[in-house]
């Protein structure tokens, strides 16, 4: 993977975008772009300690909103294209969602919500791995 853009967004989150594509046939290519952003889990997201305990016990003190977007079988010649195709769609419908001050608070919030629901897909499994 290739970092090709790094974007300081003005709630003071870094987007990365990486290029990940691969040629999957003699003349053509998947283009696929990862973009993703950290957020430092901090006590001022939540109501109470123990919910913020409860979201870093599960993900740590970090947690990574990840998007991709790929086209497949994309001729040689239209490549780069594509990939500013697929770059612009991202920063025209998903800059301003991840650019509010309140990205960071509302994914963690959203997360914990999720745990808080959904508790058995966040359970570690029962028996621990042998070692051998």
């Amino acid at each position: 993977m290739e970092l090709i853009e790094t974007i300081n967004l003005p709630n003071g989150l870094t987007l990365t975008i990486s290029d990940a594509s691969r040629r999957i046939a003699k003349d053509t290519i998947k283009v696929e772009l990862f973009f993703q952003v950290k957020i430092e889990v901090l006590d001022s997201f939540f109501e109470s300690p123990e919910d913020c305990h409860q979201l870093r016990k599960i993900f740590g003190a970090e947690l990574t909103y990840e998007h991709k977007m790929e086209r497949s079988f994309v001729n040689d010649n239209e490549e780069e294209s594509i990939r500013t195709e697929l770059l612009n769609t991202f920063k025209n419908n998903s800059l301003g969602y991840l650019s509010s001050p309140n990205f960071a608070k509302k994914m963690a919030l959203s997360l914990l919500r999720d745990v808080k629901l959904n508790p058995f897909k966040y359970q570690a499994a029962p028996y621990p791995e042998r070692a051998e």
